[in-house]
């Protein structure tokens, strides 16, 4: 039976994908070197605001052609997807101008700032007939695809719990982590991974308790939030660009339970705690450990995937697809309008 995920493009799939990134942030240089470990993969184009950033980018990673307008690249023939890696607000409004040129996208997670802007992005893949994700690279890392389908294999019995934390302090005030106009976030940007761990192994939520620290300006630094589940189950998640918040997550069930250490969104081992019918010193002493190889940054996986996916002729990957995003959205979006609910009681 066909994947409900995987769907055809109305494209002829390339015999190789010839890669723009758009944006040369601190990202754009983080993942380009495993651009180069990609096989069908070209390093075809870069575009910044700046055609000497542009420049500089490209002769650094080896990535072709600089570009500083989007609509002159996105109209060149010898480009078929763009990366984007650009400030939050503007990942939805450029990633519908790639798709209406008919480019594939993956873009850099968020892949826009609210559920609205994921559905649109949606809609006009679909119309567009070309391939579409979120690069949420922790769904495919190795070591945490193993991790969550441990967990649904029952290993630790019915999963009960989840929680999952990450926690860092961005001090630099001038970084786009903190600006109100590109639309700045704990939540989009470090929270958007505890919840997609949630969403992974328990599903959609039946409530949500949030609280958290929100600037004047609406930026918000802190959250802490419950997801309430049927049946007592639960999940514990926490995010912070203004203080440590130990990175690390788990999974608990009827039967033991599992760790990954930090950070767990990259990282490449996790442990599994099962008790062996008694409640003995070796649940808490000789855990199994499961370790995987780490490619390039991490993000070779991904990117591996999606230019497979695009060479196959395919609109959306069945590791992430555009369902799934719009799903965190939903959990993402409620768990703002909880925020805002707390902050109203605090204010008042």
């Amino acid at each position: 039976m066909p994947d409900p995920h995987v769907v055809t493009t109305k494209q002829a799939p390339p015999a190789e994908v010839r890669w723009a990134i758009v944006g040369t942030g601190d990202i754009s240089r983080t993942v380009a070197p495993d651009f180069a470990a990609i096989p069908g993969a070209r390093r075809a184009a870069v575009l910044s605001r700046s055609l000497q950033k542009a420049r500089t980018f490209s002769e650094e990673f080896d990535f072709g052609r600089a570009f500083d307008d989007l609509d002159t690249l996105l109209t060149d023939p010898e480009i078929d997807a763009v990366y984007i890696a650009t400030p939050h607000a503007l990942h939805a409004p450029m990633a519908l101008r790639a798709i209406t040129a008919g480019k594939h996208v993956l873009v850099e997670k968020p892949i826009g700032v609210n559920a609205v802007e994921a559905r649109k992005i949606a809609e006009a893949a679909q119309g567009q007939g070309v391939f579409a994700m979120e690069a949420m690279w922790m769904k495919f890392n190795p070591s945490f695809r193993s991790f969550i389908a441990q967990a649904h294999a029952g290993r630790i019995g019915d999963i009960r719990a989840v929680r999952g934390y990450f926690g860092l302090p961005f001090a630099t005030e001038d970084s786009t982590r903190w600006s109100a106009e590109r639309s700045s976030s704990t939540l989009l940007d470090q929270g958007i991974y505890p919840v997609t761990l949630a969403l992974e192994l328990l599903g959609k939520p039946s409530g949500i308790i949030a609280d958290g620290l929100v600037r004047a300006d609406g930026v918000d630094v802190t959250e802490h939030v419950t997801l309430r589940y049927d049946g007592g189950r639960f999940a514990h998640l926490a995010a912070s660009m203004v203080q440590f918040i130990e990175p690390t997550a788990s999974a608990s069930g009827t039967s033991g339970w599992m760790t990954i250490p930090a950070p767990f969104m990259a990282a490449s081992q996790y442990a599994i705690h099962i008790m062996d019918g008694t409640l003995n010193g070796t649940v808490f002493s000789s855990p199994e450990i499961s370790r995987f190889d780490r490619e390039g940054n991490g993000y070779v996986p991904m990117f591996r995937a999606v230019t497979e996916a695009i060479r196959r002729g395919e609109t959306e990957h069945e590791w992430h697809p555009l369902r799934a995003s719009i799903d965190v959205f939903d959990v993402l979006d409620g768990i703002r309008s909880a925020m805002a609910a707390s902050q109203s009681v605090h204010d008042h």
